[in-house]
């Protein structure tokens, strides 16, 4: 079974390579992941004789080529209260996009570098924030900036983290950027951030988690722009107003999210709107559910410059520390890079709405 899954993986990374063997594709690199083995015991020892464990089995992170998978695998891992906390969202906003591809297009020269924020990023995923690591591996945001940088995404780090960000910082061999919820407290952490040296500060609006819902307090953006010297993004915008309303308290950046809104609305279907209203005025990024490279085009058709991705973050730092972050991320960068080049597209700015097709229910029947 171990080496029909391990083929899968080695048969969908050729055929990426077969599609695009672009610049991306050289970029990003190839690496065979082995399960892992514990060293054999010594001879005469106590431990030399096999013995049966009947407990749960967490494939090796070598064995995965689906970021769904990494769900199952953080089910086995973590209990089930703090499992219950980043266990899968709706995907139902998705499910009613299609793709409209192009044939006979040139992609050899793939590439799907973007530039946001001051920093040129390697594609346009970015590990989203996630609260509070440690409740998933002991080696909490750590591992998470350590995996992210090995496959070349840069992270949003939550104020609400179990490692200082002076630490954090200090390990990160990759952008980082800092997420903070609007309130009192927010200026004094910003001004920490800031001098760990995170790149961009991204406030959120509406209630952190178990908090009630909220709704936007605009003063919190006021207060925090004065006299920063970094990026200021808004996280928690929903819809065209929120966006206008976003740039006219000097927002530099726009996270589409539903996190800690009183709102049902999905990301994906928000987006196309806030990007409208947004004109291009500043980058617009989106969260909520990608699970697929497949979801990440579909923000980015609609105009999106970046994904921020935070479940599977989660699943995998907690069922295999750095190793799955890194594995997340590559997985969504390679299904990103063949659907490009299977649907016509060379590079992000040849992307639009008219690679993509909205219908009024979910398209999918399993």
């Amino acid at each position: 079974m171990s080496e029909k899954l391990f083929s899968r993986r080695r048969i969908l990374a050729g055929g990426g390579a077969l599609l695009a063997p672009s610049a991306f594709a050289r970029a990003q690199g190839t690496r065979a992941a082995a399960p892992r083995t514990q060293a054999a015991p010594a001879a005469g020892s106590s431990r030399a004789r096999p013995t049966i464990d009947s407990g749960p089995r967490v494939a090796p992170v070598g064995e995965i080529v689906l970021v769904r998978e990494f769900e199952d695998s953080a089910r086995l891992t973590l209990s089930p209260a703090v499992f219950s906390t980043v266990a899968g969202t709706d995907h139902q906003g998705f499910d009613r996009i299609t793709l409209r591809p192009r044939m006979l297009v040139p992609t050899m020269d793939l590439d799907l570098g973007v530039d946001l924020f001051g920093d040129r990023l390697f594609t346009p995923i970015v590990v989203g924030p996630v609260a509070d690591q440690k409740r998933f591996h002991a080696d909490a945001e750590l591992a998470t900036v350590r995996g992210a940088a090995a496959g070349k995404a840069a992270v949003m780090v939550s104020s609400q983290s179990s490692v200082p960000i002076e630490q954090i910082a200090a390990e990160a061999k990759t952008p980082l950027w800092y997420q903070v919820w609007a309130g009192a407290e927010a200026p004094a952490l910003v001004q920490r951030a800031v001098q760990a040296g995170v790149r961009a500060v991204c406030v959120t609006l509406g209630a952190a988690s178990g908090a009630p819902a909220a709704e936007p307090d605009w003063g919190a953006i006021d207060a925090l722009r004065q006299g920063l010297k970094v990026p200021l993004l808004v996280k928690g915008i929903v819809t065209a107003a929120e966006a206008r309303t976003a740039l006219q308290h000097g927002a530099q950046g726009i996270v589409v999210s539903t996190w800690g809104r009183s709102t049902q609305a999905s990301s994906i279907l928000a987006l196309p709107a806030i990007v409208d209203a947004v004109a291009g005025k500043v980058p617009v990024l989106v969260d909520g559910s990608f699970r697929l490279g497949t979801d990440i085009y579909k923000a980015l058709a609609y105009g999106a410059q970046g994904v921020l991705i935070g479940r599977p973050v989660a699943w995998g730092l907690a069922a295999y520390g750095a190793d799955g972050v890194r594995t997340v991320v590559e997985l969504l960068q390679s299904e990103l890079g063949r659907i490009m080049a299977m649907s016509g597209n060379s590079n992000l700015k040849t992307l639009g709405r008219q690679y993509i097709k909205l219908h009024a229910t979910a398209m999918r029947t399993t």
